[in-house]
């Protein structure tokens, strides 16, 4: 028999047991409860942040191989994975790029469509999480070149601010610094070095080189300029165009003649025998390019901005124009300052529209679209050179992206195909 003593410790055992257990069912209720609140007021939880919420029979997702139809650029190039255990849904997968999340385009469950992030390198860790799935699927490594990077450091701090460029027949490129006359970068160990010095210009709008290796060059002015290596431009132009008249950018046609515009009255041909020819065309012009048999001319006329092609005949002479492209219908307050063309005939635009300053009208001048939106980091376009191979080369200006500021510079842009011919060089 139990004394008294020990028959109020069983009894108050028992009490205390029997409350805790009723207190451990009410607390696994409340958190079930928060667990439902959280789930139906916000998005669903991490994979692995609530083991609950974790599928036992669902197993990682396996990467077996990349497929890309192109080198994948960063920020730019969807490429496929191919593997198994994805998700059909795509907002359900996360690529990571060395930890930073791509942009999921589509999935079924073994294959994945991405564009990758703002991630370079050789040897870049891709790897695959799906929705309800604990672990993540293996690694992959993948490389991942740089679709869009400044081509050379110029030090703002000690004046070097790049305005029109060029390359000669070597691939070295050819730029105007403010105040510092042109310089050269070279191709192969990409140095600044002296190659024309500074004359009365403050900086040159647009350049070109020509076959024997004379340099021409414009800066809204009367006249176009024609240069030699180590000497210094002379005050008067080569060739003078009438009183009143100024001339911002020029191409060559396949017959050496120069065509140059700018606001004015006209357009001028300009042959190597000084000879000077008008064509009414009153607007204010910005660009110029030869491309096939047409000239094709950028600006402001009669109130549309755009782009006008004009044929140019056996004779050398200007047809009748049209407009190629109403830039003003479609990018209202967007001004062109360079136009060049890729082999295959679509026009590339560098523009002031910020952000994403590149534009592309499609061979036959139908659709419009831009040129890798969100990479680009620029504000506006001040020139822009084509070279042999993919690379387009554009000079931008400064430019503040949030917190970070990009100071005024050339950059390459790898456009995944070639550029035209310049003539004449």
């Amino acid at each position: 028999m139990f004394t008294e003593y020990q028959s109020t410790l069983v009894i108050n055992n028992f009490l205390e047991k029997t409350m805790m257990k009723k207190f451990y069912k009410f607390s696994r209720f409340i958190l079930s409860l928060s667990l439902i609140f959280i789930v139906g007021c916000g998005d669903d939880p991490d994979p692995g942040l609530f083991p609950t919420y974790v599928s036992e029979d669902k197993p990682a997702p396996v990467i077996n191989s990349i497929d890309s139809d192109k080198e994948a650029l960063a920020g730019i190039t969807i490429i496929t994975l191919n593997g198994q255990n994805f998700s059909a849904n795509p907002d359900e997968n996360q690529v990571y790029f060395n930890g930073v999340r791509g942009e999921t385009i589509s999935s079924t469950t073994t294959t994945i469509h991405v564009k990758v992030p703002q991630v370079v390198g050789d040897s870049v860790q891709v790897k695959v999480s799906s929705f309800k799935v604990e672990n993540f699927s293996n690694v992959f490594i993948y490389k991942i070149l740089a679709g869009v990077e400044e081509y050379y450091p110029f030090d703002s701090n000690n004046g070097e601010l790049p305005w029109a460029i060029t390359f000669d027949l070597e691939g070295n490129m050819l730029v105007s610094i403010q105040l510092l006359g042109i310089k050269i970068v070279t191709a192969d160990s990409l140095i600044l070095k002296d190659f024309i010095p500074k004359g009365a210009e403050t900086k040159w709008d647009a350049l070109r080189i020509f076959s024997n290796g004379d340099v021409y060059g414009s800066k809204t002015s009367r006249g176009i300029w024609k240069m030699q290596e180590s000497v210094t431009p002379t005050n008067a132009p080569w060739v003078v165009t009438p009183s009143g008249t100024f001339l911002k950018d020029f191409d060559f046609d396949q017959n050496t003649n120069l065509w140059a515009v700018g606001s004015n009255s006209f357009i001028f041909k300009i042959k190597q025998d000084l000879s000077v020819t008008q064509y009414p065309f009153i607007a204010q012009l910005k660009a110029v390019r030869v491309f096939q048999n047409d000239l094709y001319v950028a600006g402001l006329k009669s109130g549309i901005e755009g782009i006008w092609k004009i044929p140019i005949d056996a004779n050398g002479d200007l047809g009748t124009e049209e407009l190629y492209f109403n830039m003003t219908d479609n990018y209202p307050n967007v001004k062109t300052n360079a136009i060049t063309f890729s082999q295959d005939g679509d026009l590339f635009f560098g523009t002031n529209k910020n952000p994403d300053p590149m534009i592309i009208v499609k061979a036959g001048g139908g659709s419009s679209e831009l040129l890798y939106p969100g990479v680009i980091k620029a504000s506006e376009i001040l020139s822009m050179y084509w070279p042999d191979g993919n690379n387009l080369f554009i000079t931008r200006a400064a430019y503040t992206d949030g917190a970070t500021t990009y100071n005024q510079s050339v950059l390459r842009i790898d456009i995944q195909k070639p550029g035209a011919e310049y003539y004449n060089q």
